[in-house]
């Protein structure tokens, strides 16, 4: 089946697949600086673990300076099927990656792929999340959020500091709330509990999860996450 010409993620699991798979190939990355200055370099490196990624520094040095002192660059990636992966990258820092110079940023919080040299710009909402109550066939519901969910049943669970969970729990009958009065039912298992700072300041959990068994609806849910943004007719 063909790939749509343009295809939004906002899955943080799915961007992340893809930026690795960018930085495997060594893709080539453009930019427009400051003024319009161009800016060509390649992927090199994508750190699930740190959430960063890293582009090779290009033979410009003013150029490079300036993509270190901007607070964020849009970058268009380019892979060997001239498919074009388009993403922003923020809070640059200078490092050094097996002895040479590179810059990291953020992990893109949205990421646009496509065909054709010029994109739409979508606003994407800066923390898109479905409600969940967690373990609702178990014996400690509790209010939730997912903010990620998978295409292979992943994904990731906010929710409050006064519920203390591990590893490997398991969450019952959990009801994720789709936009449009529908529910998907499913069991849920925990992975990697850790604690995050939000947006206002407070502390939360953050799971990742796995779904038992997955649901058959869960495109539903997939599809807020990730969406077809080629929905005009093609011209004859």
């Amino acid at each position: 089946m063909a790939r749509p010409d343009n295809l939004l993620f906002r899955s943080h699991i799915e961007i992340a697949r893809i930026m690795q798979v960018l930085a495997q190939e060594k893709c080539k990355v453009t930019a427009e600086i400051k003024n319009g200055h161009p800016f060509a370099s390649f992927m090199i490196s994508a750190d699930l673990a740190a959430d960063r990624f890293a582009i090779s520094y290009s033979p410009h040095k003013t150029i490079n300076t300036m993509v270190l002192s901007s607070p964020e660059v849009e970058f268009t990636a380019t892979d060997r099927q001239d498919l074009n992966f388009t993403f922003t990258g923020t809070a640059p820092e200078e490092i050094q990656i097996s002895g040479e110079p590179a810059i990291q940023f953020a992990m893109p919080k949205s990421l646009l792929i496509h065909n054709r040299r010029e994109h739409p710009r979508i606003p994407v909402p800066a923390e898109l999340s479905l409600r969940c109550v967690a373990d609702e066939g178990g014996f400690i519901p509790f209010e939730s959020h997912i903010t990620d969910i998978s295409h292979d049943g992943l994904g990731c669970l906010i929710y409050d500091m006064d519920i203390n969970l591990d590893d490997g729990a398991l969450l019952h009958g959990c009801r994720i709330m789709v936009p449009g009065g529908d529910a998907i039912v499913a069991d849920m298992e925990l992975r990697h509990v850790t604690t995050v700072q939000q947006p206002d300041g407070t502390l939360a959990h953050r799971a990742g999860f796995r779904f038992v068994e997955k649901p058959a609806d869960l495109a539903k849910a997939i599809g807020l996450f990730i969406q077809d943004l080629d929905k005009s007719p093609k011209a004859p």
